[in-house]
């Protein structure tokens, strides 16, 4: 198992250095085994830290008034992109959350004076880790939309951010 790890990996950081979006490499092995690697493949360079977060947070959507708001229930450990997105995260649970680009994505528009609560897509990804312990738990709430996602461009760009999340535990 290690061994195979070691070829993923590798692989993973030398052979496909060069590509036009996010790839994420899932591995199921023996005995329910999964790894996963994901990378950021994108042409300027991304500024990441990382970021530890207790539970009990108390956030909001960030997109105005009608921001959607939260406390968080979970601790997480997160990566952040221009000190400002998560981009890749675990919460306390073991709940993993990646966001990753997808050109094709399109989201429902918001109305900042309509019904339903907006949420900026830099805290998509935290928002499923603050708030959920399994890929169930978070699907099953998710199949109600209880939220608008409100894109954005790319700081310092003409890029429409356009992302797809990936959920797993």
């Amino acid at each position: 198992m290690k061994r195979i790890l070691i070829v993923l990996v590798l692989v993973f950081c030398f052979v496909y250095r060069k590509t036009d979006a996010c790839t994420r490499v899932v591995y199921k092995g023996p005995n329910q085994t999964v790894l996963t690697a994901r990378s950021m493949d994108w042409r300027d360079e991304i500024p990441v830290n990382l970021w530890v977060f207790p539970k009990g947070m108390k956030r909001n959507g960030e997109v105005g008034p009608l921001s959607v708001k939260w406390t968080s229930k979970y601790g997480s450990v997160i990566a952040s992109a221009w000190d400002m997105a998560t981009t890749d995260g675990l919460n306390e649970t073991g709940l993993v959350a990646n966001v990753l680009w997808l050109a094709e994505s399109q989201y429902p528009k918001f109305d900042p004076k309509g019904q339903k609560p907006g949420l900026t897509i830099a805290a998509w990804a935290q928002y499923i880790l603050d708030n959920y312990a399994s890929v169930a738990e978070a699907v099953d709430a998710l199949k109600s939309e209880p939220f608008v996602l409100v894109s954005d461009y790319i700081p310092g760009t003409q890029r429409f951010t356009t992302l797809h999340l990936s959920i797993v535990r």
